[in-house]
């Protein structure tokens, strides 16, 4: 079993794929909610979220999948909030660039830097407000 971590935005859904996409060296497939056929079971949205991500898929070569959608305020939606995304990485210099790129325009909550648990560990808040969690070193020992 795995688990997929979906992310909430309220439309920056597409950007932030596009990020995420070039960041990991994947290509996201983005369904809008534009695409919904008429007469559909949901409620018509105002012309100003049309074109928001309904759902985004991000699939890497190693299988890992990140998804996420621009979620309607009407329907209940919200911005992410609590939850972060953790990330491994094998070696400090890789992990260390990653966490650079995810906290440029955002926010870093705690430095990049060696802890007693790991070689390096960071946390920041993306651009798009998506927390991270970025590590070195062997998952077993965290």
């Amino acid at each position: 079993m795995s688990f997929t971590p979906y992310l909430s935005f309220q439309g920056e859904a597409a950007d932030a794929f596009a990020f995420y996409g070039e960041l990991f060296g994947a290509t996201p497939v983005l369904n809008r909610f534009s695409e919904i056929p008429p007469g559909g079971d949901m409620p018509p949205l105002p012309d100003e979220q049309q074109n928001w991500v309904m759902h985004a898929q991000l699939m890497l070569d190693d299988g890992a999948m990140l998804m996420g959608a621009d979620m309607p305020p009407q329907f209940g939606g919200q911005k992410q909030a609590g939850v972060s995304v953790a990330i491994w990485r094998d070696d400090a210099n890789d992990a260390r660039t990653l966490f650079d790129k995810l906290a440029e325009g955002g926010a870093v909550t705690m430095p990049f830097s060696k802890t007693f648990f790991s070689e390096g560990f960071g946390m920041c808040r993306d651009r798009f407000g998506t927390s991270w969690m970025v590590m070195t070193g062997d998952p077993a020992l965290a």
